[in-house]
């Protein structure tokens, strides 16, 4: 559908338009490109993970991510492959950031995204689509045209800021100054440094497409090699894939086949965001508190430690392994049948299996695994999905009058299963995941299986006027298995309107040359709850009874039944204008929208006495309300130059209207627990009634006295920061001259605050001699005696602007050598960040809370972003 023809809040960016540089997943490629799409990168991570809201967060404690379609085939990112968390107490080393659900498909082979926004736009995926749909369409083969692509680039990157931890020698002053002893090896050893290395990526990618007036089709291929720039992590891909299009019975029919295939092997660097006490420890903790004057290794050769707990970090990334292995396929096949003149039928069967195979390792000679002897775990998950659909499409025009009508039936079904094994005591470090069998003990043997099925029936109908009015009405009816007996289906309707007044006889005006005015209203739902959450569940408890020396498994409730269970649903009004000046030289939108989520799925408090002391319930309300704008600029156009622009701004405002309903009433909910040495059991949000979700909730922090920390009303705590920004901005400009080309793409955040966790943990005297500290903790005034305290001292203003990508290709063609177009640029990613954040970066989302959803702007032991330089070559015979 062309856009002018849209009645719905729609953003789009084609191939085009992509940003170029090393490594780039498909979502940096939309970082910065859509107003009201905020997509921020949890880590700087090789095939890290992203926190994408579309016009803000609706649910609580339900997924808040958008739902992806790839070629028509909408997949899961709730099932259990998208995480592999295997954090416990003996492994909270390890790194559990979830997985990115696109980290198998390749840039390259992307044609098109398209984010739908409002109600009436996503309505189509009623029960999945309260949280924005991302639409990704691939590249497909064009009739008459043969054409081999190959595509390389090279990236050095390196960590873009690091922490400003004591020198060796600023160590020894302070530690003398203070009156403490020192256990002083004479070194002067910068840790970061250690663990930080300058790395070395590759992309490979290589495509061929042909085809005839009836078949036509595309093969490609990509291969990617990516070193971390933390020793010990990287990360290998590759992926295939073949989209075949086929055209028969005098083009009546139409046959579409799409496939692809990826693997991922990747090495993880232990860097978690839950650990810092005397008891756990990771990687980049231990770069920034370890003794700046020991050495890194002994007189013997091997690792200098501080038994028991103060373990190098050099010696991580070679004694504490991690190793994940992940693949995905998905294939679909579409058939179009125009049997009839306005009617056309449409069978579209999909399928989509990812797996994980995840080994970690700690070493008899680390400090962390020797008490064990060696520590192991192995994991292994897997999910498929299947779909059916069934649409019968209308589409007729009677003069001036044009209908474009679908109806349609789908059936969707989810499965996943897992299992996780832990054993440790080994004779060498030579087994590790290869032989359990060569465990002295299996400390844990869990597994789970679980599925749930969706069927959906659907109508839409588009009703156009001589291109002046423009009405669209769609209603989806949706079951679900995971609801209540009662309340498995859900209706969503939405109704659509728009009026081009520029195409109106009275409209004559040579400085505005496009107007549209649109409106819609509509109802969405979310099933993003996982599974069985209505049913009665048992399960097998890790305590038991001894009777006659054998070891009895108890079997006890997890979960009461829950019959009332139903969809969070979200109603959306929207009113936008698009409009263009000059031709189009000048264009743009403006929408205004207002959401109202209800029937929040969230745990409340059971009466007691029980056995079981919480239970899911439709209870709360969230709102978000907000105006985006879009404008793009043709700034210049001669015969050899043109330069062009784009701008987008987002304010969207947040807010949580209640907790409760008729029948529960839920407390305010204390999340992102604060991680590290002595601020356990402290909360650094508060959900509550008339507040944003990611509210800091803390003490006041006023100043310092006699070397104490003093705070507001008496040191109560208070609403401190919120994470939700005021504005976020993407700045796009391109320039052309002759066969050069340059571009440039800016985006940024203001007004959101971030706590700053690992200052928290590394600001305070306290932690000598035994741990290193931040300047930040000398020059504060604090006394050493001065407990850590969780306070608005550590909630910094967050806001930023980035200079994401700068591109530079110049573009020329070889005939004789069969070339029939190449290019070759130099990129930069990441090159600099205006902030007043003194962390390593502002950006950023840890996973402090072990769920798998990392709390909004909250910055602890993340993997350092970096500053990335490329090169490359593209060419096309």
């Amino acid at each position: 559908m062309k856009k002018s023809d849209l009645t719905g809040s729609v953003s789009s960016i084609t191939s085009d338009n992509f940003k170029l540089g090393t490594d780039l997943t498909p979502q940096q490629l939309m970082q910065g490109a859509f107003s009201g799409v905020n997509i921020s990168q949890n880590s700087g991570k090789p095939g890290g993970s992203n926190t994408i809201r579309v016009r803000g967060g609706t649910s609580i404690t339900a997924s808040n991510d958008p739902l992806y379609v790839i070629d028509g085939v909408p997949i899961s990112t709730s099932a259990g492959v998208n995480q592999s968390n295997i954090g416990s107490s003996t492994t909270d080393f390890f790194d559990q950031e979830p997985i990115n659900p696109l980290s198998n498909i390749n840039p390259n082979d992307i044609e098109s995204i398209n984010i739908l926004k409002d109600a009436s736009a996503t309505a189509i995926y009623g029960s999945r689509g309260a949280n924005g749909v991302i639409m990704i369409t691939t590249k497909k083969g064009k009739a008459g045209m043969r054409q081999l692509d190959y595509s390389f680039n090279l990236g050095v990157s390196t960590v873009a800021k690091k922490l400003d931890v004591l020198t060796g020698d600023e160590y020894r002053k302070t530690v003398s100054e203070l009156g403490l002893t020192l256990d002083d090896k004479g070194q002067n050893t910068d840790w970061q440094d250690v663990i930080f290395r300058t790395a070395i990526s590759q992309n490979h990618y290589v495509s061929f497409m042909s085809g005839s007036e009836n078949t036509s089709y595309r093969a490609s291929a990509g291969y990617s090699n990516q070193n971390g720039v933390m020793e010990g992590s990287g990360m290998k891909s590759a992926n295939a894939r073949m989209n075949i299009n086929h055209k028969a019975l005098n083009d009546k029919l139409k046959l579409n086949m799409n496939i692809s295939y990826g693997e991922t092997n990747s090495d993880q660097a232990p860097v978690s965001n839950t650990v810092g006490s005397e008891m756990g420890s990771s990687m980049l903790y231990e770069a920034y508190v370890f003794n700046p004057t020991y050495p890194i290794y002994n007189e013997e050769g091997d690792y200098y430690d501080v038994p028991p707990y103060r373990v190098n970090p050099a010696s991580f990334s070679k004694e504490l392994l991690d190793e994940r292995a992940t693949s995905q396929f998905l294939g679909n096949l579409t058939a179009d049948w125009n049997f009839y003149k306005p009617f056309t039928l449409q069978v579209n069967a999909g399928y989509n299996k990812n797996t994980i195979n995840r080994n970690s390792y700690i070493s008899k000679s680390n400090l962390l695994g020797n008490g064990n002897n060696g520590y192991v775990t192995v994991q292994k998950l897997s999910d498929y999905s299947k779909l059916l659909e069934t649409i019968l499409k209308y589409n007729q025009s009677f003069g001036k009058h044009n209908i474009d009508a679908m109806v349609g039936y789908s059936w969707q079904y989810f499965y996943s299963e897992g299992q996780t094994t832990k054993a440790y005591g080994f004779l060498s470090d030579n087994f590790k995941w290869y032989s359990l069998a060569a465990a002295q003990t299996v400390e844990s043997v869990s597994s789970y299986a679980e599925s749930n099925t969706l069927i959906s029936m659907y109508g839409r109908i588009n009703y156009n006027y001589a291109d002046k009015y423009l009405l669209t009405a769609t209603v989806r009816r949706d079951g679900s298995s995971r609801f209540g007996s009662g309340n498995k289906w859900g209706i969503f309707p939405s109704v659509a309107a728009s009026w081009r007044i520029s195409q109106e006889d009275f409209f004559q005006n040579d400085i505005m040359s496009d107007l549209k005015l649109r409106a819609s209203f509509g109802i969405t739902g979310s099933q993003e709850i996982g599974n069985y959450n209505s049913l009665s569940t048992l399960g097998a408890s890790t305590n038991g009874y001894l009777v006659g020396g054998e070891k009895i498994t108890i079997v006890l409730p997890q979960q009461y039944t829950n019959p009332d269970l139903k969809w969070e649903q979200t109603a959306q009004t929207d009113i936008g204008i698009d409009f263009g000046f000059l031709n189009g030289k000048i264009r743009g939108s403006i929408d205004y929208y207002y959401k109202k989520t209800t029937d929040l799925l969230l745990s409340v408090a059971v009466p007691s006495p029980s056995l079981i002391t919480t239970q899911i319930a439709n209870v709360g309300t969230v709102t978000n309300q907000g105006i985006e704008l879009d404008l793009s600029f043709d700034l210049m156009r001669t015969k050899n130059f043109a330069w062009d622009a784009n701008l987008n701004l987002s304010h969207n405002k947040n807010e949580v209207v209640s907790l409760s309903n008729g029948q529960w009433t839920g407390d305010n909910m204390q999340v992102a627990p604060c991680q590290g040495q002595g601020l356990s059991g402290t909360y650094a949000q508060l959900i509550m009634p008339g507040q944003p979700i990611g509210t800091f909730y803390g003490k006041r922090f006023i100043g310092v006295v006699d070397g104490v920390e003093q705070f507001a009303n008496d040191g109560e705590p208070e609403v401190i920061g919120c994470a939700q920004p005021d504005l976020t901005f993407g700045l796009g400009t391109n320039l052309q001259y002759k066969n050069w080309t340059l571009s440039l793409n800016f985006r940024g955040s203001i007004g959101n605050d971030v706590y700053n966790c690992t200052a928290n943990n590394l600001a305070y005297l306290s932690n000598l001699p035994g741990r290193n500290v931040l300047k930040e903790a000398v020059t504060s005034g604090v006394n050493r005696d001065q407990a850590k305290v969780y306070s608005s001292r550590f909630i910094e203003d967050g806001s930023f602007v980035r200079l994401d990508n700068l591109s530079l290709g110049y573009n020329f063609s070889l005939p004789k050598l069969y070339i029939s177009n190449a290019r070759v640029f130099v990129s930069a990613q990441n090159l600099f960040v205006i902030t007043g954040y003194s962390g390593a970066d502002p950006e950023v989302n840890s996973e402090i809370s072990r769920t798998g959803v990392a709390p909004l702007g909250v910055d602890y032991l993340s993997y350092p972003k970096a500053r990335t330089f490329s090169m490359g070559i593209n060419l096309s015979f």
